[in-house]
This record gives C-alpha cells, structure tokens and sequence, in this order.
C-alpha cells in the first residue's frame, strides 16, 4: 500500500520554502564546507520501507533537478525495494545522473537483533551491494527502526563517532526476543564513510518524519536549515508525475 499523506499543495509550500535558500544542498556538500553558509538548505531523503518510496524517490530527484536543488537519498538496505537488484540499480543511477548523492540508511543493529549475524558483516554486504552499481558511498544516516524504540538503541551506535551516552555505554548489551548482542563500535572509516548526517553541524532542523512536520510548516529560528524528506509520505504529490525513461 503506498502512504499518500502530502498532497501537491503541501509541495508547493515546501518548493516555496526551498526556493526561498541561497541554495540547496546535499548532506556531502554540508560535510565538505558548506555548513558555514546559513542561507543554503542541506537536503536528504530517507527512503524507508514503503513498496513505493523508490519510485517517489526517483520523481523527486527529478523534481529537484529541474529547480536546481541537490540533496542525499539515503537507501534502506532492509526494504522490500533492497531485493530486486535491477530496479535497485536503475533508481540509483537515476539519482545519481540527476546530479544527487547516495548513501546508505543503516539499520544493521536491528537487523541483527531480528535475524541474527554480525552487524558489521550486515552493512559491510549492503554497502558492497550499493557501491556495485558504481558510485561512491560516503554518507550515513541511522534508520529508526521500530525495534530501536523498543530495544533501546539507536542503530547509529554501530560507530565509534556516535555514541549516545542517553542510551547508555558505548560497548553494552542490547536484547530482543531470545537474542543478545554485544554492541562493539567501529569507525565510520573502517567501513569507507566519511560522516553521519545527524552530527553534520546546523541551526534548525525540519523532518516529515511519522507523516508531519516535527514543527509548524516552515519552521523557525535561526542559522542554516536541515530538512528530512521521506519519499513514503509523498506518494500522492507526485502520482501522476511519470518517471522518464
């Protein structure tokens, strides 16, 4: 079932909010320098398990690309959309010619709580499967899985650069069902990637998270603007615009 919870007129506002920027950027761009600029908007997309984000996600690169907006599309490696390689392959080529970035949306912690393996192994094999169709991998953001909440974990603390002490130690126990797993931290670098997206410095923060807005449309305060856009909310906006092909 595709999750219709924005409607075309939500997208006019938030193209209204994103034109209003010096410009929009990715989450690499922030990484590289462009965090100083407070009148740029960083923009990512976490692409969640929904049967249809992906195709939402290629409209909005789409979309995007026409306004000039570049942004980071972050793939879940435990959606449904992760077990068929071809279409895989093709949507991310189609971000990346579209002139956006790639990363990967972890969520091997709780992957292993479920089915069991080493988390570390678990990421390791998605970003080798996502690095296969040919480019560069370099950027993180941690997937709130369901089971986060009820485990007590956030599925970030997989890295050395990430710990929550809210959460608790570093290097501790996390239990669902009948398995226990030691959490053993390891450097983002170990596994080729250069930054997390939740510690890109920033002044405001906008999400669509759970289908609305952390905070009345647009947002308010001060310094450079983060805005998380999930493709699983926005299936209605852009139903009736085709992917080219």
């Amino acid at each position: 079932m595709i999750r219709r919870v924005f409607s075309r007129e939500d997208l006019i506002d938030l193209e209204n909010l994103l034109e209003s920027s010096a410009g929009v950027v990715a989450m690499l761009d922030i990484h590289q320098g462009a965090h100083t600029d407070p009148y740029l908007i960083g923009l990512r997309h976490d692409v969640d398990d929904n049967a249809g984000a992906l195709n939402t996600a290629v409209k909005i690169a789409e979309w995007e690309h026409e306004r000039r907006f570049r942004s980071t599309f972050f793939l879940l490696h435990t959606a449904p959309y992760w077990e068929d390689d071809l279409a895989l392959g093709d949507a991310v080529d189609r971000i990346v010619g579209y002139g956006h970035e790639v990363g990967i949306h972890a969520n091997a912690i709780a992957q292993a709580l479920k089915v069991g393996g080493d988390p570390h192994e678990i990421l390791h094999q998605a970003l080798n499967r996502l690095r296969s169709y040919g480019h560069p991998i370099v950027g993180m953001a941690a997937h709130g899985d369901r089971l986060c909440h009820l485990a007590g974990f956030v599925n970030d603390e997989q890295f050395t650069e990430c710990a929550r002490p809210e959460m608790g130690e570093p290097r501790r126990f996390v239990a669902w069902g009948n398995r226990r797993l030691q959490l053993e931290p390891r450097p983002l670098a170990d596994f080729g990637l250069e930054y997390d997206t939740h510690r890109l410095p920033h002044g405001r923060y906008l999400s669509d998270s759970g289908g609305k807005w952390n905070e009345p449309f647009p947002g308010s305060g001060s310094g450079q603007l983060h805005v998380l856009w999930h493709p699983d909310w926005w299936g209605r906006a852009f139903i009736s615009l085709p992917v080219e092909g």
